[in-house]
């Protein structure tokens, strides 16, 4: 049986319970065997003052995912340094596994835009990408994305919630739909308490909490 590897990517600035709450419903929805937790180099709006290093959020990572042996820290975009495409990320990994089944996770609000992503067709046919519900967006918004237009039932039913999971393809592009629980915790609304002095626990690891009040992040 071929390594199934989850991969889910993003700034983790800082990383919460509701990136690993979602991680762990994909790990066991899709039986993965392993899932990669892989942080940018580069925040995407660098000019944000008082963003923790690459370095510190990838530490952050670790703290958060120790003890879950099926969860795995990656440094890869942080090694490569520069702005990361995705792409770049997913060829690299093909090049590391090249025998895995990839399964790149990622929000319905930015799979919306697939079509302006770097090399997105041929991204699309090297692994499948597993979209998961964000509030605030429906899956039948969808139909926008060309591949996508025949799908209206079933985006439309997992709206409703008649499905939780549905499995889409067209051509060479495998596309995983699903529709998750609501974690309602923000990295944005982390800071923001941290800034006034508020209390987060109970919102993320408590091994990320205190490495967060020691390094003085987000203050």
């Amino acid at each position: 049986m071929p390594l199934k590897l989850g991969i889910l990517g993003g700034t983790f600035n800082p990383i919460h319970y509701g990136h690993l709450a979602a991680a762990e419903e994909i790990r066991k929805r899709l039986t993965l065997d392993r899932v990669l937790f892989i942080p940018s180099f580069l925040p995407p709006h660098k000019q944000e003052e008082g963003v923790p290093s690459a370095e510190q959020r990838f530490a952050m990572v670790r703290l958060a995912i120790a003890g879950n042996p099926v969860f795995v820290p990656s440094d890869v975009e942080i090694k490569r340094g520069g702005r990361s495409f995705t792409i770049d990320t997913i060829e690299s990994l093909r090049a590391s596994y090249p025998d895995a089944e990839l399964f790149f996770i990622t929000g319905l609000d930015s799979f919306l835009d697939i079509q302006t992503w770097h090399g997105w067709e041929r991204l699309l046919s090297l692994c499948c990408f597993v979209v998961l519900s964000r509030p605030g967006y429906r899956f039948i918004d969808l139909q926008k994305v060309g591949f996508l237009k025949q799908e209206s039932l079933t985006l439309d039913r997992l709206d409703q919630g008649m499905l939780m999971h549905a499995e889409v393809r067209s051509g060479r592009f495998f596309i995983c739909l699903e529709m998750i629980p609501l974690h309602d915790i923000s990295s944005t609304d982390i800071r923001k308490r941290v800034s006034r002095r508020e209390s987060i626990k109970y919102l993320l690891p408590e091994p990320v909490e205190t490495y967060i009040i020691e390094n003085k992040l987000y203050a």
